[in-house]
């Protein structure tokens, strides 16, 4: 397997890479110095630097899938000094969102930038769903349907309140294993 060079408070330290392109790694988080097995944590790497791009929090093939399509656009940097004027940073901030906060993302449209437009696909992927049904409208699948996943301020509202609602539209408590809170692994 695959090593490469990731840099941390301590100074530099060789990691495992689950997949290695020509600009990225994936590879497991690091803690205490070493790098450690968390299920469904994997940080993407720029191979060069040895910076983290981002954690991404998904299984390995979807942090594969991302790190792909991802490598040639981190081609463009060489140094730290590189990602001040990289031209893809917002694309990438909306890729790591999109994976890390499915029900965000559908302030991302086919009419985005190509990240985030790619980004849909691995979500697509990653919840064996139609491309035409992810990225710009997410679904949360949920008693054998998909369902349009509730807004930023309903989740807010919720978090301060005592009740939730179900994606069927039921009022339940918060940490229902229906509710909406629970089935997006909130509570």
């Amino acid at each position: 397997m695959a090593t490469i060079s990731i840099n941390t408070n301590n100074g530099p330290l060789e990691v495992p890479a689950k997949w290695l392109g020509q600009h990225l790694a994936v590879t497991p988080p690091v803690k205490a110095g070493a790098p450690v097995k968390t299920r469904g944590q994997w940080v993407i790497t720029h191979a060069a630097t040895g910076f983290s791009c981002g954690t991404v929090l998904c299984n390995l093939k979807a942090a594969t899938q991302l790190a792909r399509l991802w490598d040639a656009r981190f081609g463009l940097i060489s140094t730290p000094a590189d990602v001040k004027g990289w031209p893809h940073a917002k694309d990438w901030g909306n890729a790591l969102q999109a994976i890390n906060c499915p029900w965000r993302a559908a302030q991302f449209t086919d009419d985005d930038d190509a990240g985030s437009t790619e980004t849909a696909l691995v979500l697509a992927a990653r919840a064996g769903i139609p491309i035409d049904q992810a990225g710009a409208a997410p679904r949360v699948f949920w008693r054998g349907q998909w369902w349009l996943p509730p807004t930023d301020g309903m989740l807010e509202s919720w978090t301060f309140d005592s009740v939730c609602e179900t994606p069927d539209g039921r009022t339940v408590e918060p940490d229902h294993p229906e509710a909406w809170l629970s089935i997006l692994r909130l509570v």
